[in-house]
């Protein structure tokens, strides 16, 4: 139904229409004597009138007049409203997928007649280390879609331009054997290596509440990945075939085009034919609407994010990665991120000396950060994790934070960390081939993405969001005697605390059978700061 004010020598008048079989709408007289008694409750009164008061819509009076609407009237104006937006959407307001020209001029080098000739997305022939940190039980990856577009992503970037390092563990024999074949098929400098079993042994441990020895899951991984970057330990401009190496290109276990992979490289906030960033990710989705890397990344002020869904971000503080992403932009400004895979600056990832920059660089955990005296991040930077029991860091978001903190101190013209949403992965196949239907709806999610971040209460406080390397600071520990219990400390902040959340990770204890080879450990109650799991 629906009420009209109208405005009548003086006087609020409401009309309100209602169907009946004898009085069809728009059949009945507002001023009749009938319409006047059946609603005199709704209306204002004659001392109302008299002194001239506005029609006060109570709730009371608001409650009698949706009694009378029919709810199947209501239904149908916001079905046929939803099918509007369902139908105009993906052709008045698609999201990301009208890229830069700059991005269709790589694909159309590549997929014409200078398709055949290797680095035909690589203008400037820059030189790439590629970097993979594998498990692969089965060998599925290897021998499957995956090591084919590694090979055919060599190509893009041309053969002479790259050099490939593959680390991979606990994979079995098959996995191994895969590696082996796909060995065999490269075309450009590598170094392949799958270790049959990496024993927990010699990891650093945290000691739980109940006397027992853990060792965190992000210790592990930070080993793992800098097993992959071995070959930048130290220089060797033979093995490496380059003096130096212009970027660095981490790529996860998961399916992408090589193409994106290649516009993530070479397109990503193109300024006079030159990439502009420090390091550039694309997005990870383990459904085709669901972002998942929300562990590792971090908006332009620190935060993290928001339901994980489009436009991704939260409107927290000003907002800016947010707005980045409504603007359809190639290089949206965050702290930090992964998403499956990372294009970034070599310089302060390489070692360019013959001998390693400590003896022991290659230790486990020689890369930790003492909380009680943190050391100061320089290049070149390695994986790293949180030491402390009750705390963790993703090693994804503590490597981009120490990059740029390193960029930072060497006084480094550029320091753009960027997500670029023109670039998206995914963990299988299926998701993959929906990822480009699901852009030319997902600005429907813009609003139903804040209302629910708003009621989950997200993002997740960080008291130490805003503490920069070398400044003190309030940190709350864990401390013994057994079982332990909360403590407020005053301490010096190392780098990367933005990335900081109060969670725990732990391996779990016997060989790993499967991907997910770690489990979640409950916070114990009593902290005096805000900082919820």
């Amino acid at each position: 139904m629906s009420f009209i004010s109208r405005r009548s020598t003086g006087e609020k008048r409401v009309s309100i229409s209602q169907e009946d079989p004898d009085n069809p709408p728009g059949a009945w007289d507002a001023g009749s004597p009938t319409w006047e008694s059946s609603h005199a409750s709704l209306l204002p009164t004659t001392e109302e009138t008299r002194r001239g008061r506005h029609f006060a819509l109570t709730p009371r009076r608001l409650r009698r007049i949706l009694r009378r609407v029919h709810v199947s009237r209501i239904i149908k104006y916001a079905l046929f409203l939803v099918l509007i937006l369902v139908c105009a959407t993906p052709i008045l307001a698609p999201s990301y997928t009208r890229p830069p020209p700059h991005y269709g001029e790589l694909v159309s080098r590549c997929t014409g007649s200078d398709a055949s000739n290797g680095g035909c997305a690589n203008p400037h022939q820059e030189k790439v280390f590629i970097s993979v940190s594998l498990y692969d039980q089965g060998g599925h990856l290897a021998a499957g879609s995956w090591g084919r577009r590694l090979l055919e992503l060599v190509h893009l970037i041309g053969p002479n331009n790259v050099y490939l390092s593959i680390y991979e563990n606990d994979s079995g024999a098959e996995g191994e054997g895969a590696l082996e074949s796909l060995k065999d098929r490269l075309s450009c400098r590598h170094r392949i290596v799958s270790d049959p079993h990496v024993s927990t042994d010699g990891f650093p441990t945290v000691t739980m509440p109940n006397g027992n020895e853990r060792v965190k899951r992000l210790a592990y991984l930070s080993e793992m990945r800098n097993r992959a970057l071995r070959p930048l330990d130290l220089f060797d401009e033979t093995e490496w075939g380059v003096k130096e190496f212009d970027k660095i290109l981490f790529l996860n276990d998961v399916a992408f085009q090589p193409l994106d992979a290649a516009n993530l490289l070479f397109s990503t906030n193109l300024v006079d034919g030159r990439t502009k960033y420090l390091a550039a990710c694309g997005l990870d989705f383990m459904y085709p609407v669901l972002f998942y890397d929300l562990y590792a990344q971090r908006d332009a002020e620190g935060f993290s994010g928001g339901i994980p869904i489009f436009p991704f971000f939260s409107t927290q503080g000003q907002g800016i990665s947010r707005a980045a992403v409504l603007a359809q932009s190639d290089a949206v400004p965050v702290k930090s991120c992964w998403g499956g895979i990372v294009a970034m600056q070599a310089k302060y990832v390489q070692n360019l000396d013959r001998t390693l920059p400590t003896p022991d660089f290659q230790a486990i955990g020689s890369h930790v950060v003492n909380p009680s005296a943190p050391q100061k991040i320089t290049a070149p930077v390695r994986f790293r994790n949180e030491p402390e029991i009750f705390f963790d860091a993703c090693e994804c978001c503590l490597f981009l934070a120490d990059v740029a903190q390193a960029a930072k101190t060497q006084g480094a013209k550029e320091l753009g960390t960027y997500v670029n949403p023109y670039v998206r992965v995914a963990y299988d196949e299926s998701a993959l081939s929906w990822l480009p239907w699901v852009r030319r709806w997902e600005r429907l999610f813009v609003l139903p993405q804040w209302i629910i971040t708003k009621i989950a209460g997200l993002p997740t406080h960080n008291p130490h969001r805003t503490i920069q390397e070398g400044e003190r600071f309030t940190e709350e520990v864990w401390t013994g005697p057994q079982p332990g219990h909360w403590q407020l400390t005053e301490r010096t902040a190392r780098n990367g605390m933005f990335c900081g959340v109060r969670e725990m990770q732990l391996v779990q204890s016997g060989d790993r059978t499967e991907d997910v080879n770690w489990e979640n450990n409950k916070m114990p109650p009593g902290q005096a700061l805000d900082f919820p799991t």
